[in-house]
């Protein structure tokens, strides 16, 4: 984990926030209001995710119903009420690592790892730590 301690907080910080916003724009309903996601109904013509009464995504993958089942339900299960609870543990994590650097306390290596399993999916974003020039 090159960088400071403070890079990686706001860099995470950051990204976390643009995650938010965008999952806060997707649990947007398009009469404005926020409902959960679900499955369209058994015996819809298209296997797909709805919010209320509108459809937001169909799902074809080509390998059948079962198939097109199984990745609409991963899309429920990951939606965007998910995805937020998701980065506010991600977020409560990065205020620990401030925390404990601002206080001058031991950071586990634990702890470190779990940042780094997190940070990985922005390993290719141009301001990840890791990637600036000293």
């Amino acid at each position: 984990m090159s960088g400071t301690v403070w890079d990686w907080c706001e860099f995470l910080w950051a990204r976390i926030n643009e995650e938010k916003h965008a999952a806060e724009g997707a649990g947007q309903a398009p009469d404005g209001t926020s409902r959960p996601w679900e499955l369209t109904e058994p015996g819809a013509a298209r296997i797909g995710v709805r919010a209320g009464e509108h459809v937001l995504a169909t799902v074809s993958t080509g390998h059948g119903l079962w198939a097109d089942h199984i990745v609409a339900a991963h899309v429920v299960r990951t939606q965007p009420r998910q995805a937020m609870a998701d980065l506010d543990a991600l977020a409560n994590l990065v205020d620990l690592l401030a925390h404990c650097d601002n206080h001058k306390l031991t950071i586990t290596s634990e702890v470190l790892d779990v940042v780094n399993k997190f940070a990985e999916r922005w390993r290719k974003h141009p301001d990840h730590p890791e990637r600036r020039q000293p």
